[in-house]
């Protein structure tokens, strides 16, 4: 008997280390008889442990706080935050380099040409254009809530939760629209870093024939920098301009590993290109020819705003919610540096409560997250507009 209760404290106590780990997990254990080694013990059924995420709140919504537990509650919706802030750095890790440095060091290649000489002759000196710092912005962006005592003495937890999906919901939109002007906005322009002593900081678009100084190219090819821009329009959207944006990629490097990305509305005009391949449906059956067959992957019905949905050539061809429509974005996701830096503050939080004032009978929260995108590969990226036969830039809103 004293062995037995042991074995339940044991359980007990297995059951409380599943719901603390993993935010978005939700494991069934099976526990056998023959595991447990006791003879003629048999555990009816199945204990079911697993971890309460935001979804059990969600549920909860004929249950007062208190019955829940406040504690409880604020446990989930601290792991449900940090699940989602590690769901944006993994949606921003394809294109994106999180730094805390303000500014940050763009390459050039070393230059120079062998000089042809006499017998007696000698070269002149010559000296390379060193690489250039781009600078980052730091920007602070901010989210309230509150509510007053008569209305928390009667919310549910369902209630709670919401409130902090309408935050994390703000800070996406909010994302995304600073990554989509920083891909589509193709001016250079001086930020003064408010946040920390004022200093400005020159913060640089994609290459834009601004005179500025790039890597050669893999076979030794010089771009000039007064005249090269990774910003073009074409009248319509045709296979030839694609191409020409992939090209405007590829040609920096070897071993890039293009995506075009596009806006969900402009998929049916991109599908009917020459070179475009589509991805097959997902109920058609696919055929291995042999064991060494490697089997594409398959359209996702699931979604259509965020979605591999073929390829050009040899590019993915992807679409985005962060893309607007009437233009596309080429970007190498296997650039040794991305396209895009993100600065954060050193020992960055993510989104998080910053503080929480309570003024009976008035109680009020602030959410915040401090982040800012700029160009860091500026050679990583371009960015074809297709219905005007010059660029300019979107009109973005969030």
């Amino acid at each position: 008997m004293k062995s037995l209760m042991i074995w339940t404290g044991m359980l007990a106590l297995a059951l409380i280390v599943g719901l603390s780990v993993g935010p978005h997990a939700a494991n069934a254990i099976q526990f056998h008889a023959s595991v447990v080694g006791f003879s003629g013990l048999a555990l009816m059924g199945v204990l079911k442990t697993g971890t309460f995420d935001i979804s059990s709140l969600i549920r909860a919504n004929n249950q007062s706080l208190a019955s829940y537990g406040i504690d409880r509650i604020a446990q989930i919706l601290a792991a449900d935050n940090d699940a989602y802030n590690e769901q944006v750095n993994n949606f921003l890790a394809d294109f994106t380099t999180t730094v805390s440095d303000r500014q940050v060091l763009a390459g050039s290649s070393i230059g120079g040409n062998m000089v042809e000489l006499d017998e007696f002759g000698r070269p002149p000196t010559q000296r390379d254009i060193p690489g250039y710092l781009v600078g980052l912005p730091l920007r602070k962006f901010g989210f309230a809530t509150g509510w007053t005592q008569d209305w928390l003495d009667n919310a549910t937890p369902a209630d709670l939760a919401i409130k902090q999906q309408a935050a994390q919901a703000a800070d996406l939109r909010r994302t995304r629209y600073e990554i989509a002007t920083a891909i589509f906005n193709p001016t250079n322009f001086t930020f003064n870093d408010a946040l920390v002593d004022n200093v400005p900081l020159p913060v640089k678009a994609f290459i834009n024939a601004d005179s500025s100084p790039m890597q050669n190219g893999p076979n030794g090819e010089v771009f000039d920098g007064t005249s090269h821009t990774h910003y073009d329009g074409s009248a319509t959207l045709t296979a030839a301009a694609v191409t020409a944006e992939i090209t405007n990629v590829a040609q920096h490097r070897n071993g890039v590993k293009l995506r075009v990305n596009i806006n969900q509305a402009d998929f049916a005009a991109f599908s009917i290109l020459a070179g475009f391949t589509p991805l097959q449906l997902a109920y058609l059956q696919q055929v291995a020819l042999s064991s060494s067959a490697v089997l594409e992957p398959r359209l996702d019905i699931t979604k259509t705003d965020n979605r591999l949905v073929g390829y050009f050539n040899a590019a993915e061809v992807w679409t985005k919610p962060w893309v607007p429509q009437n233009y596309l974005a080429v970007i190498d996701t296997a650039a040794p540096i991305k396209p895009l830096a993100r600065r954060v503050r050193p020992n960055d939080k993510g989104l998080y409560i910053a503080a929480e004032l309570d003024t009976h009978p008035l109680h009020a929260q602030y959410i915040q997250r401090y982040q800012g995108f700029a160009a860091w590969g500026r050679v990583a990226a371009s960015v074809l507009k297709f219905n005007n036969a010059s660029y300019s830039a979107p009109a973005l809103t969030f």
